[in-house]
């Protein structure tokens, strides 16, 4: 498993393999969807990242993944790829809520 911090600069990242657990929980999960939009850092732990709940919240506020309303299983499941691609770049840190509803395709088509 690739650690969660990017080595030099202390930024919390999230691996490959957690983005894609993530990824499959969003789009097939109903309890860990109710979970993601209440608690990401609790959610996150859940899908295998190396930090429990509370080092990632010391860590980071995670706004990035941050959501009023996430957006449907099947958006996320359309979207896997792009999203994947999108939380494993530099513009997941800079162009956030990529899984806000309605704002999937656009904000994709921003990177």
């Amino acid at each position: 498993m690739m650690p969660t911090h990017a080595p030099g600069n202390g930024k919390t990242r999230l691996p490959a393999d957690v983005i894609d657990r993530l990824l499959d929980l969003l789009s097939t999960d109903d309890q860990f969807r109710e979970l993601f939009t209440r608690d990401r850092h609790a959610a996150l732990a859940l899908a295998g990242c190396d930090l429990t709940t509370e080092q990632l919240r010391a860590a980071s506020p995670l706004r990035c993944l941050t959501v009023r309303e996430l957006a449907g299983k099947e958006a996320i499941a359309r979207a896997r790829e792009e999203l994947r691609a999108h939380l494993l770049s530099d513009a997941a840190y800079s162009n956030p809520h990529a899984l806000e509803a309605g704002a999937v395709p656009t904000a994709l088509l921003r990177d």
